[in-house]
C-alpha cells in the first residue's frame, strides 16, 4: 500500500454501508496513537468502535460532519469536524464560532495527501457553517501530523499537561 499515490480521491460523507471500513480506519488511527503515546492511548474493542461510530451517524447533520476519503474504490481515511456550542455567557473565552476536527488516515496512504483534503474538504464545510475557527487536538510525539497542520496554517495556542497520578 505504501507506495501508491493519491491522484484520485474522492471525499464524500459517509453512509451506513461505510460502517466496517470506517472501523478500520478508526483502529489503525488507534494503533498508531497507541505506538506514538501508550500513556495516552489505548486499543478500544472492535465492537465497542462500531457502536460509537453508528452513533456518529445519527448525529450528522448541519452541525456535525463526517466523511471518508476513497482512492478508487479503496477507503483511505475519514474525518470528523463538529460545531461547538458557544461559551457561556459567564465565560471568560471570547465567543467565536468553532468546530474541532477530528481525522485519521490509514498507514498505508499516509504522505500521500489524503489527510490534507480530508481537512481542505470539512474547513470548506466549517466555512459553508459560519465557523471561524478550527480547533484540534494532536498528541506531541505526533510528529507527521503536527507538521500537516502547521503546513495548513495551524498554530498551537494552548497546551494540554497531564499528571498521572499513584494509584491507591
Amino acid at each position: 500500500m505504501g507506495d501508491r499515490t493519491a491522484t484520485a480521491v474522492e471525499i464524500r460523507p459517509v453512509i451506513e454501508t461505510d460502517l466496517e471500513a470506517l472501523v478500520d480506519i478508526y483502529l489503525a488511527g488507534a494503533r498508531h496513537h497507541v505506538a506514538i503515546d501508550p500513556d495516552g492511548f489505548r486499543m478500544p474493542e472492535r465492537s465497542a468502535v462500531a457502536a460509537r461510530l453508528r452513533r456518529r451517524f445519527e448525529n450528522v447533520g448541519p452541525d456535525h460532519g463526517y466523511v471518508i476519503a476513497l482512492v478508487g474504490n479503496e477507503p483511505a481515511g475519514s474525518a470528523t469536524m463538529d460545531v461547538a456550542e458557544p461559551p457561556h455567557p459567564g465565560s471568560m473565552y471570547r465567543s467565536v464560532p468553532s468546530a474541532e476536527l477530528g481525522i485519521a488516515v490509514l498507514d498505508g496512504w499516509r504522505g500521500q495527501g489524503i489527510g490534507r483534503r480530508l481537512i481542505e474538504h470539512l474547513e470548506t464545510w466549517a466555512a459553508e457553517r459560519g465557523v471561524e475557527r478550527i480547533t484540534l487536538t494532536v498528541s506531541e510525539t505526533n510528529d507527521g501530523a503536527i507538521r500537516l497542520y502547521h503546513h495548513l496554517g495551524y498554530v498551537v495556542s494552548g497546551r494540554e499537561m497531564r499528571k498521572d497520578l499513584a494509584r491507591s
